[in-house]
C-alpha cells in the first residue's frame, strides 16, 4: 500500500514538474517572441535593406504567432532535452505538418510576392508583409502563376479560360491552375483554390508544398538509409530533408514549374512501393498502388522536361533499387493483381481524358517558335560549380550580380547546397572498406557523372536526342545532381564515420571545409567579400558537423543547428504575405472591374508595363487580350499579318506588350525576350483584333488617328487611364 502510495507522490511530482516546465517554455517563448517583433524593423531595415514603412497590430500579432511556436520548440530543447523532443516530433510529425498547413490557411499567409503590385503602381509596398522581401524577379509567381489562378475563380474552374486573350486559353496542361475536372486527383495542392477561393486557396498552396516536401524527403532519407529500422538515421534523414527543402534552388523555384511536385512524387512513390513490397495486406498494397499512380500523374503533369527528364533517371535507379532489395520475396496474390490492375486502367482513363481534352494545345505547343523547338547539347558549365553552391546561402540576403566566372541572376544560379563531393567519397569509401558493391550507391554516382559531362562538355546531336537529353539545357541538371549528392550524403556518412577514427574526420572535414570555401570565393568572386566568406565559413561548418558528429552525444544538437541555419535562409527567400489584397483589391483593377461589368468588352493594357497589368486585370475577372499568351492564337494574329511574316515572333508562350501608334509600324511585332514581344498596332489594327477598351500610361485622347480616336471613360489612377476605341469615320 506504501509502495502504491510512494508511486503515486512521484507520479504527481513528475507530473508538476512536466506543468512548470512546460509553462516556462511558453512564457520564455511569448517573451521572446514579442522581443523578435519589436525589434524585427530593424533587423529588416538593417540586414534586408527595407524600410517598412507601417507598423499595423494586426501585422505584429501575425508576427508574434508564427514566432511562438518556433521559439516555443528551441526553448522545448533546454527544458525537456533534445532527444525527448526529437522523439516527440518524429512521432506527431504527421499532425504537426496538418497543423502548420491549417494554421497557414486560417491566418491567411503565403508566400507569393504578389505585394510587388503596390510597388509598380505607386502604393506601398509593404502593405500587409510580415516578414521577408518581395522578390520582383519572380514574375512567373506573382503577375502569371497566381493571376491566372485567381482568374480561374472567374471563371468557374473551368478546362478552358476565355478572358486570358482571345482564344480561350487551356488552363490544364499548360498553366497548372485549378480545375474542376476529374484529372484534378493529380494535383492536390490545388484542392484549396477549389474549396476554399482564391485567398485561403493561395495560402494551403504554399503551406501544404512546403510540409508535404519535408516530410516526405525526411520519410524518403529514413526508407532508403535506416534499413534496420532503429532510428539511428533520423537526424540525418531531417537533414537531409532540410537541404532538399530549405535550398537555394527548391525555395527561389518554389511557385515555379512545379519543382516541389516533383520531389514529392518521388519521394512519395519511392516509400509507397517500398511500403507495397514489404506489406502483405491487400488493402495496404492497393493504396500504396494508388498513391503511386498519383504521384505519376503529378510527376507527368509537371510539364517541364528540362528537370523531369534528369530526374526520371534518377528515378528509374531508386525503383530498381527497391526491387532489388525485397528480390525473391515479392508476393502478389490474385486479388492484389486485379485490384491494381483496376487501378491502373482508372490512371490511364484519367490521362487520356486530359489528352482528349488538350491535344490541340499540345500539338500547337510542341510547334511553336518557344519553347517548342528547344534543342539542346548542353556543354557549357564550368566543373567548379559543382563544388561553390555554398555561396548561394547569402542571395536572401544580398542580391546577386554577375562575379568573375558566372553570369546570370538568383534564380538561374541558385542551387542546392549538396557538400559535392563528400557523398560520392562517402558511398566510394564505404564500398571499399565493405568490399561490396552497393547498387545504388553506384547508380546514382554514375547519373552524376553522366550529368556532369552533359553539362561541362556537352553530347553530339544524335547522343543528346538518344538520351532525351536534347530537351534539358545545362543548367537545368543541377537539380537532379544536387538531390544525388544529398541522397548519396544521408546514406553514406554515418557508416563512414564508424568505419574511420576521430583523427581521419576531423582531418576530411578539415579539408573539405577549406576546399569548399575557397571554391565558393573563387566562383563567386567579388559578390562573395570577406563578410559573406566568413559567413560562408561558419555555415559550411556547421554542416559538416553535423555529418561528421554521428557517433557523438551532442550530434542532435548540432544537427539541430544545420537545420536552423538552412531553413533560416531557405525561409528568407520568399516573403511572408498577408492576404491578396495587392491583387484584389487594387483601384485601378477595381475601376476597370467596374466599367467591365458595365459595358463588357476586350481590353488591352497599354505603355509601361502594359505586358504585366494585363494580368492584373485577368485577375480580376476582366477579359484582356495581351494577357501572357499561354498558347499562341495564330488564327487571329493573322488577322493583322495575313502573310504570317511575322509568325516566329508570335508563335511562341510569351508575355505582351501593346504600344497604339497612328500609322502602321516598320515593325508590328518585336521580339524583346524569348519569352515576350511588342505589337506596334493602330487603332485599326486594334479593330482587327475585336479591342474595345485600352488601359494606358499615354494621353491617347489627346493623340490623332485617322478615323479614330479615344474616348477617356474613367479616371487616371496610378498613371492607367482607361479609354474606349470609337470609329470617326
Amino acid at each position: 500500500m506504501g509502495t502504491k502510495a510512494q508511486t503515486m507522490k512521484i507520479r504527481k511530482m513528475r507530473d508538476f514538474s512536466y506543468l512548470i516546465r512546460l509553462t516556462l517554455v511558453l512564457l520564455s517563448a511569448a517573451v521572446i517572441s514579442w522581443g523578435c517583433v519589436k525589434i524585427y524593423p530593424f533587423y529588416s531595415e538593417r540586414i534586408l535593406d527595407l524600410h517598412l514603412s507601417k507598423n499595423e497590430l494586426h501585422i505584429k500579432l501575425l508576427r508574434f504567432v508564427i514566432l511562438l511556436p518556433i521559439w516555443g520548440l528551441i526553448c522545448s530543447f533546454f527544458a525537456f532535452g533534445l532527444a525527448k523532443v526529437g522523439n516527440w516530433l518524429h512521432r506527431n510529425r504527421f499532425c504537426i505538418g496538418i497543423g502548420i498547413i491549417l494554421g497557414a490557411t486560417v491566418l491567411n499567409i503565403s508566400g507569393s510576392s504578389l505585394g510587388t503590385w503596390n510597388f509598380w503602381l505607386g502604393r506601398d509596398g509593404t502593405q500587409d508583409l510580415v516578414f521577408g522581401v518581395l522578390r520582383p524577379i519572380r514574375t512567373d509567381e506573382y503577375v502569371v502563376g497566381t493571376p491566372l489562378a485567381f482568374a480561374q475563380s472567374y471563371n468557374d474552374y473551368g478546362y478552358f479560360n476565355a478572358l486570358i486573350g482571345d482564344r480561350p486559353a487551356d488552363m490544364f496542361i499548360i498553366k497548372d491552375a485549378p480545375v474542376w475536372f476529374p484529372s484534378e486527383i493529380f494535383r492536390p495542392f490545388h484542392w484549396g483554390y477549389l474549396l476554399l477561393g482564391n485567398s485561403a486557396g493561395l495560402s494551403f498552396y504554399w503551406a501544404s508544398r512546403l510540409v508535404v516536401l519535408f516530410l516526405s524527403a525526411y520519410q524518403f532519407f529514413l526508407c532508403i538509409s535506416d534499413k534496420e529500422g532503429n532510428g539511428k538515421t533520423r537526424a540525418l534523414s531531417a537533414f537531409g530533408a532540410a537541404l532538399i527543402t530549405f535550398a537555394p534552388l527548391t525555395q527561389w523555384w518554389f511557385a515555379v514549374n512545379s519543382l516541389p511536385e516533383m520531389l514529392i512524387s518521388i519521394f512519395v512513390s519511392i516509400c509507397c512501393f517500398d511500403c507495397m513490397l514489404r506489406r502483405q495486406e491487400n488493402w495496404i498494397r492497393l493504396l500504396s498502388c494508388a498513391v503511386i499512380l498519383q504521384c505519376a500523374g503529378m510527376f507527368i503533369l509537371s510539364l517541364y522536361p528540362a528537370w523531369q527528364i534528369p530526374l526520371g533517371f534518377v528515378l528509374a535507379g531508386l525503383i530498381v533499387a527497391i526491387i532489388l532489395r525485397y528480390w525473391g520475396k515479392i508476393r502478389f496474390t490474385h486479388a492484389q493483381v486485379v485490384g491494381m490492375v483496376t487501378l491502373f486502367l482508372i490512371f490511364a482513363i484519367l490521362m487520356g481524358l486530359i489528352f482528349k481534352e488538350s491535344s490541340s494545345t499540345i500539338q500547337a505547343m510542341l510547334n511553336t517558335s518557344y519553347p517548342g523547338s528547344r534543342m539542346s547539347k548542353g556543354g557549357g558549365r564550368s566543373i567548379w560549380l559543382m563544388f561553390s553552391s555554398l555561396a548561394t546561402f547569402c542571395f536572401p540576403f544580398k542580391d546577386f550580380f554577375e562575379s568573375a566566372m558566372l553570369t546570370g541572376n538568383d534564380v538561374e544560379v541558385a542551387a542546392f547546397i549538396d557538400l559535392c563531393p563528400l557523398g560520392i567519397i562517402f558511398a566510394i569509401s564505404n564500398m571499399i572498406k565493405s568490399r561490396k558493391a552497393d547498387f545504388l550507391d553506384c547508380y546514382i554516382i554514375a547519373i552524376v557523372i553522366f550529368l556532369s559531362i552533359f553539362a561541362i562538355i556537352g553530347f553530339p546531336t544524335w547522343l543528346s536526342k538518344l538520351t532525351f537529353m536534347s530537351s534539358v539545357t545545362s543548367s537545368r541538371t543541377t537539380v537532379a545532381i544536387g538531390v544525388c549528392n544529398i541522397l548519396l550524403l544521408v546514406r553514406g556518412a554515418a557508416k563512414w564515420c564508424e568505419n574511420h577514427t576521430r583523427t581521419s574526420k576531423i582531418v576530411v572535414a578539415c579539408v573539405y571545409v577549406a576546399f569548399a570555401v575557397a571554391t565558393a570565393r573563387l566562383v563567386f568572386r567579388p559578390y562573395l567579400g570577406n563578410l559573406l566568406t566568413l559567413i560562408c565559413l561558419l555555415v559550411v561548418i556547421s554542416f559538416v558537423a553535423a555529418l561528421f558528429s554521428q557517433q557523438v552525444k551532442v550530434n542532435g544538437c548540432i544537427t539541430f543547428v544545420a537545420i536552423f541555419v538552412i531553413a533560416f535562409s531557405g525561409l528568407s527567400v520568399n516573403p511572408v504575405q498577408y492576404s491578396t489584397r495587392p491583387l484584389t483589391d487594387q483601384p485601378v483593377a477595381n475601376q476597370v472591374r467596374a466599367l467591365q461589368d458595365e459595358e463588357p468588352g476586350v481590353w488591352i493594357t497599354e505603355g509601361n508595363d502594359s505586358a504585366r497589368l494585363a494580368n492584373l486585370l485577368v485577375a480580376n475577372g476582366v477579359k484582356t487580350f495581351n494577357a501572357v499568351a499561354v498558347t499562341p492564337d495564330l488564327q487571329k494574329m493573322k488577322r493583322i499579318d495575313p502573310g504570317e511574316r511575322w509568325k516566329r515572333i508570335y508563335n511562341r508562350y510569351a508575355f505582351i506588350e501593346m504600344n497604339v501608334v497612328n500609322k502602321p509600324a516598320k515593325h508590328l511585332f518585336k521580339l524583346t525576350a524569348n519569352d515576350a514581344y511588342k505589337i506596334n498596332a493602330t487603332p485599326e489594327q486594334l479593330e482587327q483584333l475585336d479591342v474595345t477598351y485600352v488601359l494606358s500610361t499615354n494621353d491617347l485622347d489627346k493623340e490623332k488617328f485617322d478615323g479614330y480616336r479615344f474616348v477617356r471613360i474613367g479616371k487616371t489612377i496610378n498613371g492607367e487611364t482607361p479609354f474606349k476605341l470609337c470609329v470617326t469615320k
